[in-house]
């Protein structure tokens, strides 16, 4: 069993780009000229706003209703909206913010997807607002909890991991409720109907008992699913799940790739700790690790996790073991995504 005596530390480069993000965002609703923000996760990523060309995306871009958003092979980008929903991009996408809430319209966010798969968190904030992923034919709805979607050609795919999405069709042929573990692939003359909903055949699960908060960075993508402090969540991996509070905490992401999964913990309090690391195929343990230590109020330390797998296709790979790190040290020198609270930012009052 690996363990760990913690020292004096302070917060690295994630809880900056918390504040940053909060920051960002409550200035822009408070000026009234931007929806969201964009983050650039991993390049290729481009913006394209209406009657311009595409130009070569940065983090902290400003983006407004209208915007499209395309990321090319490798790439992901991050939408934050203003009320701390955020919308991941994944690679070889292409979306439309067609409506955000600004300080003048509130109403829900809306994303047209053109082609590819998104995976989006989504706030209920001031107990009205709600996401809206789309294609020309099919809306799938949520007013919180973990979502995705897809469109490829003419088959619309919709998923939730956490909270109800409920599926309708334009014309009102289609409309399904999904429960969290669920998906429905919806194409016009074809019944839909809901079927369950795994990620991938791999899953890599992380649970925290003490006073700790974990957060998982994915292999090569800078993406990321966990927490930095217990108000502040993170999830911008198609079908991690999220969860927890107090001083139990849940991470699990799909976990069919090879390579090192960078695991952070940020302290919540002073004492010890407990980490239990667990990989599974087909839902069965291929490995088991435990991690435990003290830690302080605001230090981060950090662990790799290099796993084994078999297979090409992250999606259907099998897990077959992995070599957890001792925990030493974090400086944040992966990071660089911005993040934002679960919570709704505060509604300015009138200028």
């Amino acid at each position: 069993m690996a363990s760990h005596r913690s020292s004096a530390g302070t917060r690295g480069a994630l809880a900056i780009g918390l504040a940053a993000a909060l920051s960002m965002a409550s200035t822009a609703w408070a000026v009234g000229e931007t929806a969201a923000t964009l983050s650039v996760l991993s390049a290729p990523v481009e913006r394209i706003a209406p009657g311009s060309r595409a130009e070569r995306a940065g983090s902290g871009m400003d983006l407004a209703e209208g915007d499209r958003v395309r990321t090319g092979p490798g790439g992901a980008a991050l939408i934050t909206f203003l009320d701390g929903s955020t919308l991941t991009v994944l690679a070889d996408s292409d979306v439309t913010v067609k409506q955000a809430p600004t300080r003048a319209d509130r109403n829900g966010i809306r994303v047209l997807i053109h082609v590819g798969r998104v995976w989006a968190r989504a706030v209920q904030a001031l107990g009205r607002s709600s996401i809206t992923l789309e294609s020309n034919e099919y809306a799938a709805a949520a007013h919180d909890g973990l979502i995705g979607a897809e469109r490829v050609g003419e088959t619309f795919t919709c998923w939730t991991r956490r909270g109800e999405l409920r599926l309708t069709e334009r014309g009102g042929q289609a409309d399904v409720v999904l429960a969290p573990g669920q998906r429905a692939r919806a194409r016009l003359g074809l019944a839909t109907t809901a079927e369950p909903f795994v990620p991938a055949a791999s899953i890599v699960e992380i649970s925290t008992s003490g006073p700790v908060v974990p957060l998982l960075r994915i292999p090569e993508s800078g993406q990321a699913a966990g927490f930095t402090a217990p108000g502040a969540e993170v999830n911008q991996v198609f079908g991690a799940l999220t969860s927890g509070r107090g001083n139990t905490w849940r991470v699990e992401v799909p976990g069919g790739q090879p390579g090192a999964y960078t695991l952070v913990l940020t302290g919540t309090g002073d004492g010890p700790f407990t980490v239990k690391i667990t990989g599974r195929y087909a839902g069965f343990a291929a490995y088991r690790e435990e991690i435990s230590g003290t830690i302080r109020r605001d230090e981060q330390v950090a662990a790799r996790i290099v796993q084994r797998v078999s297979g090409d296709d992250p999606m259907s790979a099998r897990v077959r073991g992995a070599q957890v790190g001792v925990l030493q040290a974090y400086n944040g020198g992966d990071d660089g995504t911005a993040v934002a609270r679960p919570e709704a930012i505060p509604v300015p009052g009138p200028n």
